[in-house]
């Protein structure tokens, strides 16, 4: 069947990345891979998306890659890599979710350079790809990371023990195909991880330093999008009308935050994955209270600006714009659709604390972030959300 692609073409000028949207759009897919010239595509996804009808049904695949993991590591990116320059790929299909998405773009790195992972640990340094990266198109089932339209990959070194964000133009998807009805096969606490994931990219992308009045737009819509339709999409039995608009928010404020870079909680989120396996989104929604309480002083009226995407329990002077008003909805939205609030309920053990703050102050994150940070103030931060 010939879908009209033009019906699901969605413009935005501050990307490359060609944009496919809609319920039922994943039937464009085929139309979509031919337009894009690719003969011999390259699946990649983790093993529970690999059990979708969807991908069951897919044909004229080169090769798959079904093993990617939460929290992707070096060695994941060298056997797929290998596993798609053996297969001739000439395309990287990547479905799933913010690690797949970023596993698959690194593949498409190594694929055409053997051996560029190994030489990619390199924390605070530049990513470089002299030999660029196979094409990606980029199908999302959860809306959170907006992987989709970034140039981030987030990998873990398994021998070092970094959890580094690689950055370069090449590892931008050429087009994003987004079909809420996908989001549907993913677990609600996927859903709950995705979406507060997303909602710290557009508060952290609206206070950052190097934000802009067009990434402010685009991050405030993304929140006020995120308070709206979070507790619908992260229900037992979600909304596909809600997942459609969480997808869109997770897409504008990974454009905002292309740009603008994040800050502290980002920092401090990475090293939580690596040596506690606490998931990306999991980390952020237990840890942006916390950041938002330390950027006050530097951010407190542009949080102000952004609390009234939050319908919150307040009356007096508290009903006013601020960043108290933030705080109260953030935290009244992550309880109500479930998320975990402390770092102990997770797991985390307060013995490396400074380990952490080690970790984290060498996130290129903290450079963007409203208020200046050093060692102190992070294990500051970790004790607090402790």
């Amino acid at each position: 069947m010939t879908v009209d692609l033009g019906s699901l073409r969605q413009d935005y000028t501050d990307t490359t990345v060609q944009v496919y949207a809609g319920a039922g759009s994943w039937s464009a897919l085929p139309d979509l891979l031919a337009e894009m010239g690719s003969a011999r595509p390259f699946l990649v996804c983790g093993p529970q998306v690999a059990t979708l009808p969807e991908i069951r049904a897919l044909g004229n695949l080169a090769g798959a890659f079904m093993q990617v993991e939460s929290d992707p590591s070096d060695a994941t990116i060298a056997a797929a890599g290998q596993a798609a320059r053996a297969a001739q790929a000439d395309l990287i299909l990547a479905v799933g979710g913010g690690s797949s998405l970023d596993a698959a773009k690194a593949i498409a790195a190594e694929a055409l350079a053997p051996d560029w992972i190994a030489a990619a640990d390199r924390p605070g340094q530049a990513t470089e790809l002299p030999a660029g990266a196979l094409p990606v198109l980029a199908v999302p089932t959860t809306a959170g990371t907006a992987s989709e339209v970034t140039p981030f990959a987030v990998i873990t070194f398994l021998a070092t023990q970094h959890k580094l964000v690689l950055n370069h133009p090449a590892l931008l998807p050429r087009a994003a195909l987004l079909d809420p009805n996908l989001l549907l096969s993913a677990p609600r606490e996927a859903r709950v991880a995705a979406g507060l994931d997303a909602l710290t990219h557009g508060i952290e992308s609206y206070v950052s330093r190097q934000a802009t009045e067009a990434t402010r737009a685009r991050s405030q819509e993304a929140v006020l999008e995120i308070a709206r339709h979070l507790p619908r999409g992260a229900a037992e039995h979600p909304h596909v009308d809600s997942l459609g608009h969480l997808q869109r928010a997770a897409l504008l404020a990974g454009l905002a935050f292309s740009k603008t870079r994040l800050g502290v909680v980002h920092a401090l989120a990475l090293p939580l994955s690596v040596l506690f396996g606490v998931p990306h989104g999991v980390a952020n929604a237990i840890l942006l209270p916390h950041g938002i309480l330390f950027n006050i002083p530097a951010a407190g009226a542009l949080y102000g600006n952004l609390s009234l995407a939050f319908r919150v329990q307040s009356s007096g002077r508290d009903a006013e714009p601020s960043a108290e008003r933030l705080l109260q909805g953030v935290r009244e939205l992550a309880t109500g659709i479930g998320s975990p609030t402390r770092l102990r309920d997770v797991g985390v053990s307060r013995g490396v604390f400074g380990r952490m703050a080690q970790e984290a102050a060498q996130s290129a994150h903290l450079a963007t972030n409203p208020r200046p940070a050093d060692l102190s103030d992070l294990i500051e931060i970790y004790k607090a959300a402790y």
